[in-house]
């Protein structure tokens, strides 16, 4: 029938909207809320704990109401649910929710979530399930569960079209007001679909017990369906964990493994031809057993063939998971229930990587474990499958031979790293260990501290050297020219000075404290300044008069600071870089505003970066031209091997108005020229700024 048809395509649209907006969502309140909690990694998966948590209660919810009340009262219910959503809106977090400090960065991000957006998402989480249950009600020979692939489908252009589209076009706070105009539009629609149920909808009694998914005797798999759940989504969040910890905390690096996520649901539920148990579990085995030898990238080239490789085995371990927990669904009036359980799993996935792994696990190992547990059940699945062709079962056989060597010998490699390990810290703000290096190098024995790999701190084991920081922080660093070379410095080489440090690592920059100075430090990871009071003494040893240490992100601390009085630093460095990512809020307009409030009239901002996987030429420049400022760049020298080696190391810009800096013989000598050799400028605020604007293309490409 013609009316049969049009509810269709209307439901479908309906579900389209709604998993379109479903997962848009995510990214935008991640990003708004990311710069609140210093840029950390972690506050991704936390949302993306939020947002399985509330799926879940939608799904509950729709299981509750489609058994005891007619469809009738199920609509009615739903459509003054929408109005009463509608007056919610909009979603967009107030400041308030801005933290004070550092403690309880999880509570506060499931709070803020919960407040702004909590309902809206749940009611829109109702919609499949409720959607799908109605609409057998209008023809039960429809394969409703195809239209769960609809509604994946329009949640994977949802995230696609952010990065490319709503990203660098519209600001967070517009992006906010957009979802709350666009959750109208599908409060319109689900309206429509409530009254074209109602016209042409069945009684209950009328509408068939089965279904064409399956036959009425199958028993439903909870079980299955949990694990099969919970895999895929720790496999999901444990890889975006492994993706970002040392690389850019930004939407796009989010949206890639989580549109492939999702694509394996439309795959899984749209059609189930494109999924070959014993291919998948050979390639998920190969690939696996490469990220088990994954080093620390160095450029942007290894980055993105990292990036590439993670992706790759998380498709192809979630296609496995949620392939087979496909062909475990029940008949259509059994799909709530499948819904709600699926929803369970991928919330008890979230639960374990977001809550229960940072206080088991001391480093991100439930990467391996999740990835071990996958390859275990594909291997059982294949191996025992009755109908198989006659090289199935030997390749499988020896790929997993394969694949089990390899995951015994990267676990061996991480247990024989622990014996340098003196202590390791995991928190929202990532892993953070000091160890030992060179051991038994009578020239270069010394304490790092690491995080994410990268090296946060240095200090040598030999006595006479404990005092003198490492290449890129010494006297001869583009930070250290600034001290040394600052304009009360240059008329009195012992006046004394107010330096700001935005980032504390092992308080290297302690070391050039003389009598009179007072350094204050921001740091936003109490785990860094625990371990920095254990195991380094550049804070103890200083001559400075005066060292604060305070807790929270350096720039909110800072934008509240100006509130009651300016520091008045002589010397502001922002040492406060993951890797070689810049924290994308700290090198905003905005940000530079706080820093310059806080700035002597000839006083040296100072910033740490790393040009090679990150072009900030351009945004060094741009925000110099902004303010006024001058800007040079002081590479340190690369003079790898010897007792200080200083390869793989950040180098420094300098800002400042006074003109005298440059001029003066030992930090003109030191100038770099920028490595861009242009003179584009760029700038970043807080309402537009995308990382792909200082991607290093030519290194990429390697065409440099």
């Amino acid at each position: 029938m013609v009316s049969q048809r049009l509810v269709t395509m209307v439901f479908a649209a309906t579900m389209g909207v709604a998993g379109f907006l479903l997962f848009q969502v995510q990214p935008v309140m991640a990003k708004f809320i990311l710069p609140w909690f210093g840029g950390s990694a972690t506050t991704w998966i936390v949302c993306m704990l939020f947002f399985q948590l509330a799926l879940l209660i939608g799904y509950a919810y729709a299981f509750a109401v489609t058994r005891p009340f007619p469809m009738k009262a199920q609509a009615l219910a739903q459509v003054v649910l929408l109005v009463v959503m509608i007056a919610l809106l909009p979603i967009t977090p107030s400041d308030a929710w801005k933290p004070l400090d550092a403690s309880d960065p999880v509570g506060r991000i499931l709070a803020l979530l919960a407040l702004s957006v909590g309902a809206p998402y749940a009611v829109l989480a109702t919609t499949s399930p409720l959607l799908q249950r109605w609409l057998v009600n209008v023809d039960p020979t429809i394969d409703v569960s195809r239209l769960f692939a609809v509604s994946n489908f329009g949640s994977f252009l949802g995230l696609l079209s952010y990065p490319f589209l709503f990203e660098p076009l519209i600001s967070s706070p517009e992006q906010t007001r957009w979802w709350s105009h666009a959750f109208i539009v599908y409060a319109a629609l689900f309206a429509l679909c409530a009254a074209l149920v109602l016209r042409f909808g069945k009684r209950e009694g009328e509408v068939a017990r089965d279904g064409i998914v399956a036959s009425q005797t199958r028993r439903d798999a909870f079980g299955a369906w949990i694990v099969y759940s919970a895999l895929g989504s720790v496999l999901l969040l444990a890889t975006t964990n492994q993706i970002t910890q040392w690389s850019a905390v930004v939407p796009f690096l989010w949206i890639v493994p989580l549109s492939l996520y999702l694509l394996t649901f439309v795959i899984a539920f749209g059609n189930q031809r494109f999924y070959h148990r014993t291919l998948y579990a050979i390639v998920f085995l190969a690939l696996s057993v490469l990220t088990f030898y994954l080093a620390r990238p160095e450029s942007s080239a290894d980055l993105l063939v990292q990036v590439g490789l993670h992706a790759a085995t998380m498709f192809a371990g979630c296609m496995i998971c949620h392939a087979e927990m496909v062909r475990l669904q029940p008949p259509p009036r059994r799909l709530p229930t499948f819904y709600m359980t699926i929803a369970f799993g991928g919330a008890l996935g979230g639960i374990l990587v977001a809550l229960v792994a940072p206080l088991v696990f001391r480093d991100y190992w439930e990467h391996g474990l999740v990835i071990a547990a996958v390859g275990a059940i594909v291997v059982w699945l294949v191996l025992l499958g009755r109908t198989m062709r006659r090289w199935e079962r030997p390749t499988v056989a020896v790929v997993a031979l394969l694949f089990a060597v390899g995951l015994a010998g990267a676990a061996y490699l991480e247990f024989r790293g622990e014996a340098n390990v003196l202590e390791r810290a995991r928190n929202f703000y990532g892993v953070v260990k000091v160890m030992r290096i060179d051991v038994g190098d009578p020239l270069r024995e010394a304490v790092v501290m690491q995080q994410a790999g990268v090296d946060q701190g240095w200090q040598s084991a030999i006595p006479d050297k404990r005092r003198v920081p490492a290449c890129a922080f010494n006297a001869t660093s583009g930070v250290g020219r600034a001290i040394f070379n600052h304009k009360k410095r240059r008329a009195d080489p012992n006046a004394p000075l107010r330096i700001g440090i935005v980032g504390m690592g092992a308080a290297m920059l302690a070391a050039h404290g003389k009598p009179g100075d007072a350094l204050r430090y921001y740091e936003i990871n109490p785990a860094v300044a625990d371990l920095e009071a254990k195991y380094f003494t550049f804070r103890k040893d200083s001559a400075a008069s005066r060292i604060d240490v305070v807790l929270g992100d350096g720039r909110i601390l800072l934008e509240r600071e100006a509130q009651s009085g300016a520091q008045r630093f002589d010397v502001l460095a922002i040492d406060a870089f993951r890797g070689a990512s810049p924290p994308m809020h700290l090198m905003t307009q905005e940000a530079f505003e706080i820093y310059l409030k806080h700035l002597e009239p000839d006083g040296i901002i100072a910033v740490n970066f790393e040009l090679d996987t990150f072009e900030l030429a351009p945004l060094h420049r741009g925000l110099a031209a902004k303010f006024g400022l001058d800007v040079r760049w002081f590479e340190t020298p690369d003079v790898s091997g010897g007792p200080d080696d200083c390869s793989d190391v950040p180098s420094w810009a300098l800002y400042t108005r006074d003109k005298g800096l440059f001029e003066a013989p030992s930090v003109k000598a030191a100038a770099s020229p920028w490595r861009d050799e242009k003179t584009t400028e760029l700038l970043w605020t807080d309402r537009s700024s995308n990382l792909m604007s200082i991607i290093n293309w030519p290194e990429l490409l390697g065409t440099e």
